[in-house]
């Protein structure tokens, strides 16, 4: 393939722009190299990784902590459901038992706080439960 003199021409005008553009390239390289302190920038860079293992260290006992402390609420409530598991398979419901249990100081509230909604007995299987909830109402007045 011949090249004309125009493309001859041409060529050169790209090779020396390109030229022109590496040497810009180049300075400003070395202006950079100049103005960048590279054992400033690796200490910087290893305090930052120091402190960012030191975060995660102390992030990681809060989170244990924290679990700890909230993993006994779980504990408690699993002893307090099996002693009501196990209340109730021998047949003592525990709140009945504090409704009988006996005071030791009276306390008497106003006639306000005495009123309590009488619900209206349908007839059904459900009266006895309704008979001992007013019982326990009237033993609760009592007091």
């Amino acid at each position: 393939m011949k090249m004309t003199l125009w493309d001859q021409i041409q060529t050169l005008k790209s090779t020396q722009a390109m030229g022109d553009a590496m040497k810009g390239v180049t300075k400003a390289m070395g202006q950079m190299n100049r103005q960048m302190n590279l054992p400033s920038l690796q200490r910087i860079m290893q305090e930052f990784e120091r402190q960012n293992e030191k975060m995660e260290l102390v992030s990681e006992v809060m989170e244990d902590a924290i679990d700890d402390a909230l993993e006994g609420d779980e504990e408690e409530e699993e002893t307090e459901d099996l002693v009501n598991q196990v209340l109730d398979e021998i047949g003592i419901d525990i709140n009945s038992e504090l409704l009988n249990a006996p005071s030791s100081t009276s306390v008497t509230a106003p006639a306000a706080k005495n009123r309590v909604a009488q619900a209206e007995s349908t007839g059904n299987d459900e009266s006895g439960i309704d008979d001992d909830l007013q019982a326990r109402l009237d033993n609760l007045r009592k007091m």
